[in-house]
């Protein structure tokens, strides 16, 4: 789905010596950077150094460089609990273009997406496992409050994550002239009343606010073989916030993912044993969480005609399978 839509921001071209003049240490010479594949948001780029066997990942922070030290202090905190490269150099100062930028391991995997048509039935058990104990490695960080980080990681913008905060974000999208637009009229209202029924099964998620990634999907994980499949990264952490487990269960469930045969169950198992809690109702929470996504998606005014497709079709499907 993912791969027909547009990205926010274009990828920043480097020369080797604009990559050697960031990494700025003697005799460490770059000799060919290349794009990575995957984000959509911000410039991921594969760097090679001459003479030495390191490879490094550079990443610019070009849709919003105000998130580098939050996505920053995030990467330290998580390192060696949660499966984050390595940082070896970060710096808001940058002399060849202005963005914040992040040298870090390279992890030798590929991406989920990349897989997915060639899962035998053994690795769905094990890979699904190994996603949800990472996620529950991930959430297992709690907060005191729900909402959006500062760069020290202190909710600074709070918000609610229940029922009613769900109904009044959907409202508020749907209030908007473009998003009404590109849904169309009928299946606003239908969105509308059917968030105003259901809402309150949000309400059922008691729990302490925990960290989330909020862009948890086949992209952003990169896997590696030894005898089975498991997680070897999780990546771009740009829109981590403080909530609630749904919002990632509801991204990384979506189609294709979510509709191979026997992940759902494998990742709900990998995330109880590695410490997580779930209600019985989680898989309807997450989807019904899952449509403030698709909902911010429509309000952004960059949105190209493929994803905005893809959010009505997501929507009605959620709506027309409950």
């Amino acid at each position: 789905m993912r791969e027909t839509w547009n990205r926010a921001t274009p990828v920043v071209e480097l020369s080797t010596q604009d990559a050697t003049a960031l990494f700025n240490k003697n005799l460490y010479v770059v000799e060919s950077i290349e794009p990575t594949k995957g984000g959509l948001a911000n410039t991921n780029l594969r760097v090679q150094f001459e003479r030495l066997e390191l490879k490094l990942l550079l990443r610019l922070w070009t849709r919003d460089p105000k998130a580098a030290g939050k996505e920053f202090r995030l990467m330290q905190m998580m390192e060696g609990v949660v499966p984050v490269p390595k940082i070896n150099l970060f710096s808001r100062n940058n002399p060849v273009n202005g963005y914040p930028f992040m040298f870090m391991e390279w992890i030798d995997g590929v991406r989920l997406e990349s897989i997915l048509g060639e899962l035998y039935k053994s690795d769905i058990e094990h890979l699904g496992q190994s996603i949800g104990k990472t996620l529950a490695s991930i959430h297992a960080y709690r907060f005191d409050q729900a909402g959006f980080f500062d760069e020290e990681l202190e909710v600074a913008i709070p918000m609610e994550m229940g029922g009613a905060g769900l109904l009044r974000y959907t409202e508020e999208c749907l209030d908007n002239p473009v998003v009404s637009e590109r849904l169309g009229s009928e299946l606003a209202a239908i969105t509308r009343n059917f968030v105003k029924s259901e809402n309150h099964l949000l309400d059922k998620w008691t729990e302490c606010p925990c960290l989330t990634h909020s862009d948890f999907n086949c992209s952003n994980i990169l896997v590696k073989k030894s005898e089975f499949w498991e997680v070897a990264a999780v990546l771009d952490w740009e829109f981590a916030f403080s909530g609630t487990p749904f919002f990632d269960f509801g991204n990384l469930l979506r189609n294709p993912f979510g509709a191979i045969p026997g992940m759902t169950d494998a990742v709900e198992q990998g995330y109880l044993d590695g410490g997580g809690t779930l209600p019985p109702e989680w898989k309807r929470m997450s989807k019904l969480t899952d449509l403030t996504a698709w909902l911010d998606f429509l309000t952004r005014e960059n949105t190209g005609p493929e994803l905005i497709s893809d959010a009505r079709a997501q929507i009605s499907r959620t709506i027309a399978e409950w």
